[in-house]
C-alpha cells in the first residue's frame, strides 16, 4: 500500500476489562487547535497497518487520528480472533473516543469503517449520533458475499456448546478478493499480523450484531453518511448496502463508486480515491 504521508505513533490503552489495545495515532500537528477526532474502524482479517497512508491524510487536517488494532487482531496478540461480546467491540471504541476527548479536549468525531469494520462503525454511530460530525463508510461489511456456508454455520452452533473458542478460518484466504494489485496481493498472503482464524463466539457475536443492525428503525442513523463502493468487489453485495443504508439514514447518503476493487487504497491508480478521502476529512460530502 502506498506509505503514509506521516508515520503514525504506536501507543496502546488498557480496556475497562484489563485488556491492552494497540493501535496507531497521529496526534494534532504542532501548534493546532483540533476541532474533532477521528476514529478508524478496520476489517475482520486486516489490521491498522493495511490503512496507515488513508489515516495519514485525515490527519493533515490537523486534527487526531486513531487507529485502533480490533481486540485479538494485528498488534493484539491475546485472544486472536475472540471477543467476550459484540458489546465489547463497541465499548472499546467507547472507551477511546473518551480518551481522544480527555487529551485533546474534543467533543465530536469523524469515524471511518472499512470492510467489517462498517457495521461497527454504523452500530457505534447509532450510539453516538450526537457526538459524530460524520461517518465514511469504505465498502462495509453489511451484505457480505462471503460467508461460512450451512456447514461451517452448523460447525459454529456446535463449538459454541463447549464454550465457543475453538477457531474457524475466516473465508476470505485468497487475497484477490481483496485487490486487483499483484503486489498488495503479495503483501496480505505474506502479512504475519492478518487475521486467518475466528473463535465460534467471534463469529456468532458478528451475526448477534448483524441482526441488532437489522432492527434499526428507518431513519434513526442521523449523521451524514459517505458511502464509497467498488465495482469489482467480491466481497460485500453493493446493491443492499446501498438500499439499506439509504433506509436506515436521516439525511441523503453521499454514494461514490469507484472502479476498484474491494481495498480502495490498494489498487491502482489511486489518485481518484486519495482525492476522495481528502475532501471528505475536510468536511466535504
Amino acid at each position: 500500500m502506498p506509505a503514509p504521508h506521516t508515520p503514525p505513533e504506536i501507543r496502546s490503552w488498557t480496556m475497562s476489562d484489563g485488556y491492552a489495545i494497540h493501535g496507531r495515532l497521529w496526534p494534532p500537528q504542532r501548534d493546532a487547535r483540533p476541532s474533532a477526532g477521528f476514529i478508524y474502524v478496520h476489517g475482520i482479517q486486516s489490521h491498522g497497518g493495511w490503512f496507515e497512508w488513508s489515516a495519514s491524510l485525515l490527519a493533515q487536517t490537523g486534527n487526531p487520528v486513531l487507529l485502533p488494532d480490533r481486540r485479538g487482531s494485528g498488534l493484539n496478540r491475546q485472544d486472536p480472533g475472540d471477543t467476550p461480546a459484540a458489546q465489547r467491540w463497541l465499548a472499546d471504541i467507547d472507551e477511546l473516543a473518551a480518551w481522544l476527548e480527555t487529551q485533546y479536549a474534543i467533543e465530536r468525531f469523524g469515524v471511518v469503517g472499512v470492510s467489517w469494520g462498517g457495521k461497527l462503525a454504523v452500530a457505534w454511530a447509532l450510539r453516538n449520533n450526537e457526538r459524530v460530525e460524520r461517518l465514511l463508510l469504505v465498502a462495509p461489511g453489511l451484505f457480505p458475499a462471503v460467508n461460512l456456508g450451512i456447514i461451517g454455520r452448523w460447525r459454529v452452533g456446535l463449538a459454541l456448546l463447549c464454550g465457543g473458542h475453538r477457531p474457524f478460518p475466516i473465508p476470505l484466504d485468497d487475497p484477490r478478493l481483496f485487490t486487483d494489485n499483484p503486489a498488495r496481493q503479495a503483501f496480505i498472503n505474506d502479512d504475519p499480523l492478518k487475521l486467518t482464524h475466528a473463535t465460534a463466539r467471534f463469529l456468532y457475536q458478528s451475526s448477534k450484531l448483524d441482526r441488532q443492525l437489522a432492527k434499526a428503525a428507518p431513519g434513526s442513523l442521523r449523521v451524514p453518511v459517505t458511502l464509497a463502493l467498488a465495482t469489482r468487489d467480491r466481497i460485500i453485495r453493493n446493491s443492499p448496502t446501498e438500499r439499506w443504508l439509504r433506509r436506515l439514514a436521516a439525511q441523503p447518503v453521499t454514494l461514490r463508486v469507484f472502479p476498484a476493487a474491494h481495498t480502495l487504497e490498494f489498487e491502482e491508480p489511486v489518485a481518484a480515491f486519495e482525492d476522495f478521502v481528502r475532501q471528505w476529512a475536510a468536511g466535504g460530502p
